[in-house]
Parts: C-alpha cells; sequence; structure tokens
C-alpha cells in the first residue's frame, strides 16, 4: 500500500493576499490557540496507527506564523495518531518576513525539514502590486537564514503574469534563482486580475520562466513545479497520483479510501463538530476513478499510463492525432508546450 500524506491546514493571517483562494482569518492569539487544540483532537479522531506516514505538510494560510513549540505540538499530534516514517518529508509554509534564525533553528529541531517560502518575487515593484509586507531583500535575508539554519531542502513560490512584470524583470528573477540555488521552484501564474492583454503575454512569461529553470537544470515534473534531482516535492506527489492524504483543520480536503472529503471552512461550524466529537467534513464523494486518474495525473509531466485513457478512445485518439497528447513510453502525457491547455484538455474526459 503507498504511503499516505498528511496535511495541515493553518488558516490564520496578518493580512488577507488578494490572489489567494485558500480559507483564511485574520491572526488573533485566542481563536489560534483554540484551532490549534481542535486540530490536535481531529487528529485523535481520525487515529489509524496502521496509516503509514512518509510526508506531513503545514500549509495556510501563514504557518510560519506559529512558534516552534506549537508546530512541534502539531507534529507530536500526528505521530501519536499515525504511523510516521521517522524519515518524513516534513514541509512548512513560511513568509520572508516572519522568518528569524532562532525560529528556523527551532522549526528544524521540532522536526522540519522542508520549508516553502513565499517569495512571489525579487522585485519590489512586483511586491508592492501583490502588497506583501515584505521587500525583495526580506526574501533573499530568508533564504539566507534558512540556510545557514542548516536546511537543505528549501523551495521557492514565485507569481507571474504580474502587470508590472516585463521580461527583463522575470530574466533577473531567475538570476537570483542561480544565485540561491533552491531545491525546487513553484511557479504560480496569477488570476482574477484585470488586464487589458489576453493570455499571450502570460503565457510568454511561462514559458521564459520555464526556460530559464531548465537552463538551470531543474526537472519540469508539473505543471507548476520545477525540482533539482530527486527534490520533488513528496507530499504534492500524492495528490497527482492519487495517493491518499488525510487533511486536518478548517477546509481541508483529503483523499482516503477512493473517497475525496472536505472539512468546513468555518472555524465555528469546524470547531462545533470537533467538540462532539464528530468529524468536521461538510462534502465527500467518490469521482469515477478512471476520470479521477485522469484529471489528477495529466498534470505531471511524466504523463499516465496508456491504459487508463482505455474508457475514452475516441478523444484520446483525436487529442493525439492532434498533438494536445503525446505518447511518452508506456504513458500519454500533455506535451510541454500544450501544457497551458490542460483545462481545456481535461474538458474531453469530464
Amino acid at each position: 500500500m503507498n504511503q499516505a500524506g498528511l496535511y495541515i491546514h493553518f488558516p490564520f493571517c496578518r493580512r488577507a493576499c488578494f490572489y489567494c483562494h485558500f480559507f483564511k482569518k485574520k491572526f488573533k492569539p485566542d481563536p489560534v490557540d483554540e484551532c490549534l487544540r481542535h486540530i490536535k483532537l481531529e487528529m485523535e479522531l481520525r487515529r489509524d496507527p496502521g496509516l503509514a506516514v512518509d510526508s506531513v505538510y503545514i500549509g495556510g494560510g501563514s504557518p510560519s506564523l506559529l512558534n516552534a513549540g506549537q508546530v512541534s505540538g502539531l507534529l507530536e499530534g500526528a505521530a501519536r495518531s499515525f504511523s510516521v516514517d521517522g524519515k518524513s518529508e516534513i514541509t512548512m509554509e513560511a513568509n520572508p518576513e516572519d522568518l528569524e534564525i532562532a525560529l528556523l533553528k527551532e522549526l528544524r529541531a521540532a522536526g522540519v525539514n522542508r520549508l516553502s517560502i513565499g517569495a512571489q518575487s525579487f522585485h519590489d515593484r512586483d511586491l508592492r502590486f501583490l502588497r506583501r509586507t515584505h521587500d525583495a531583500a526580506r526574501a533573499i535575508q530568508a533564504f539566507d537564514m534558512a540556510d545557514a539554519a542548516g536546511f537543505t531542502n528549501i523551495s521557492i513560490d514565485l507569481i507571474i503574469g504580474l502587470p508590472t512584470q516585463t521580461e527583463r524583470s522575470m530574466e533577473l528573477n531567475f538570476r537570483m534563482v542561480e544565485a540561491l540555488r533552491p531545491s525546487h521552484v513553484s511557479l504560480y501564474i496569477l488570476e482574477n486580475v484585470p488586464r487589458s492583454e489576453d493570455g499571450e503575454r502570460d503565457a510568454r512569461l511561462y514559458f521564459q520562466a520555464r526556460q530559464s529553470l531548465l537552463d538551470l537544470r531543474f526537472r519540469h515534473y508539473e505543471v507548476s513545479n520545477f525540482c533539482r534531482p530527486g527534490r520533488a516535492s513528496r507530499h504534492n506527489l500524492k495528490y497527482w497520483r492519487m495517493e491518499p492524504y488525510v487533511g486536518h483543520g478548517p477546509s481541508a480536503a483529503g483523499f482516503l479510501g477512493g473517497r475525496d472529503y472536505r472539512n468546513a471552512s468555518n472555524l465555528s461550524r469546524y470547531g462545533a463538530a470537533i467538540r462532539g466529537g464528530k468529524l468536521p467534513q461538510v462534502k465527500t464523494r467518490q469521482l469515477d476513478p478512471g476520470k479521477r486518474r485522469i484529471i489528477t495525473g495529466l498534470r505531471l509531466l511524466e504523463g499516465i499510463p496508456s491504459p487508463a485513457f482505455a474508457a475514452f478512445p475516441s478523444a484520446t485518439a483525436f487529442l493525439l492525432r492532434e498533438g494536445f497528447l503525446v505518447r511518452r513510453g508506456k504513458n500519454i502525457a500533455v506535451p510541454p508546450e500544450k501544457i497551458l491547455l490542460l483545462n481545456e484538455i481535461l474538458g474531453y474526459f469530464i
């Protein structure tokens, strides 16, 4: 059986970023403490000592607002409820402005061994547009501190398609990536922002960024994700390979026993269910496994085994003939030059 992943959603932020679609609330100590208690109680409700776990991901929100003791408490709760491998990949998302060398050392001691730093850009003009509370110098300093604290697996998030970006500024962004040498880079195209341009400019910037990372010897393994050899996100691969994962916290999603579930996206409803000894799920469903395999698996550049398409002979033949799908060994995949058309391609199978 595949080992499972654990996701923990910490929904609090100092301020809400307009481009973030995840459930979040204003950071205040009292509701934070209560939410952490509820997350640990949810772990007890979902307790399964036989469930082998090799990845834990603490996301949000802004989990870097937590202190090391709080993070340690969450990880200890996970270890009490599940069979967590001692060599697990344990990731925490972090904002540059929250990181200090002492905290980073304490997080490492608590068990965190992978950081995902939300740099977003190394240009102050871009960061002002995004209304971030850090500047480019702080993002660089955060990475350097994480490196000095002993983290050897660091991912950087970058956003592309900002109205303030140019091909020149993008080039300078990737010079900084070259200098910092992270193990992983995630690229996200900014959405829900009015623009006078169509999608051609965003696509041009995306493929420029992609080529820059390939030139730096990163491997493009998923639509938005690039890694050094052996540094793909073990946790996120579970989403795309239909492996089990358990979500904890308000709005967290999970996939267990072939069923998807999602927790209540409301602190009161979430807490009330937990205090009543009930799982805080508001949605649970079982998608057609064949469709789900294609929907998740085609995000990977390696594709998925050809037999997964057996139920869709006409659509598959058409997409292969037109070059929207290609054969890659025993797999069928979306070619890199068509990857931004993924949603349109998936429409043939849904």
